[in-house]
C-alpha cells in the first residue's frame, strides 16, 4: 500500500500546476460531461468458486469538473459519479450461470493536462491520479442445476447487497485524449467561434491501483491462489465548457443590467 501511495504522489507531482505560476493568457472554464464506458473488474474473485467467462460490462459516468488553460499546458479538478463492474456468464459445475457486480463510485480526478496542438480544434493529453470513494455494490447471481458449489453462502441467488466485501475507497491512474471544438454562433454573418461556450469529445480511461477486496473476502480460488481484483474501464464522454470570465459577466447583467 504505501508503494501504491508513492506512486500516486509521484504521479501528482508531475502534473501539478506548479509551474504555471507567473504565466499568462490563462483561461479557467466549468466543464459538465456525461459518458459511457466499457469496464473490467481484472482478476474475478468468486470466492473459492468455479470461475466464470467475461462478457462485455457497459457502465457510465458524469462529471463537473473545473479546467485552466494556458497555452502548453493546465490542470483539472472534478467530481462526479461513475458506474463500474463486471458481467459474467457461462457454465458453472456443470450449469448455466449469470454474475453481475454493480459498483457505484463518487470520483475526484485531479489531472495535468498537456496541449497536443491544433488551430481550432485544440487536442489535449490528460493524465493524473483519481479517487474513487464507494457509494454502493450489489451482485446479481443466478444459476441453474441441482450440484451445489463449494461456497453458496457468498453466491446466493439474486440480488444481494454486497458493499462490505469491497474497500470504501479506490486509486487509479488516469488518462484521456480530448478535443475542444469551438461553438459557431449562427445568426453572424461570417460564422463566429464564440468565446464562452465550447464543447468536447474525450477518449479516456483508468487503471485501478489497488486490490478492492476487503481482506476478509481475498478468498482462494479453486487452484489455491488469490489475486488481486482492479478496476479498469475506457470509454468516451462529451461535455460542454462554460468560460469562467462569461460566466461572471452572465451574473453581473442579471445582478447589475444598467452596467451594461
Amino acid at each position: 500500500m504505501k508503494k501504491i501511495y508513492l506512486v500516486v504522489c509521484i504521479v501528482a507531482l508531475l502534473t501539478s500546476p506548479i509551474f504555471i505560476f507567473g504565466q499568462k493568457n490563462h483561461i479557467s472554464w466549468i466543464s459538465a460531461e456525461l459518458g459511457a464506458n466499457n469496464s473490467w473488474i481484472f482478476n474475478q474473485n468468486m470466492y473459492g468458486n468455479p470461475e466464470l467467462p467475461y462478457i462485455a460490462t457497459i457502465g457510465y459516468s458524469g462529471e463537473v469538473s473545473y479546467k485552466h488553460f494556458l497555452a502548453k499546458n493546465g490542470y483539472s479538478v472534478g467530481l462526479g459519479i461513475a458506474n463500474l463492474g463486471q458481467k459474467y456468464e457461462g457454465e458453472m459445475a456443470g450449469a448455466n450461470a449469470q454474475r453481475k457486480v454493480n459498483l457505484t463510485y463518487l470520483q475526484l480526478p485531479v489531472m495535468g493536462m498537456y496541449n497536443l496542438g491544433g488551430k481550432r480544434q485544440q487536442t489535449w493529453l490528460a493524465l493524473g491520479p483519481q479517487f474513487l470513494f464507494l457509494l454502493a455494490a450489489r451482485q446479481d447471481f443466478n444459476r441453474t442445476g441441482e450440484k451445489l458449489i463449494p461456497n453458496t453462502d457468498l453466491m446466493s441467488q439474486g440480488a444481494v447487497n454486497v458493499k462490505g466485501r469491497y474497500k470504501p475507497v479506490d486509486i487509479m491512474l488516469a488518462f484521456g485524449l480530448t478535443n475542444y471544438f469551438p461553438i459557431k454562433i449562427h445568426n453572424v454573418k461570417p460564422y463566429q467561434v464564440s468565446e464562452k461556450v465550447i464543447w468536447s469529445l474525450s477518449l479516456d480511461g483508468a487503471i485501478g491501483l489497488t486490490d478492492i477486496n476487503q481482506k476478509q473476502y481475498q478468498i482462494n480460488n479453486m487452484h489455491n491462489e488469490y489475486s488481486g481484483s482492479h478496476n479498469f474501464y475506457l470509454g468516451i464522454r462529451v461535455g460542454f465548457l462554460l468560460n469562467m470570465k462569461g460566466m461572471h459577466d452572465a451574473i453581473l447583467n442579471i445582478t447589475h443590467p444598467s452596467e451594461f
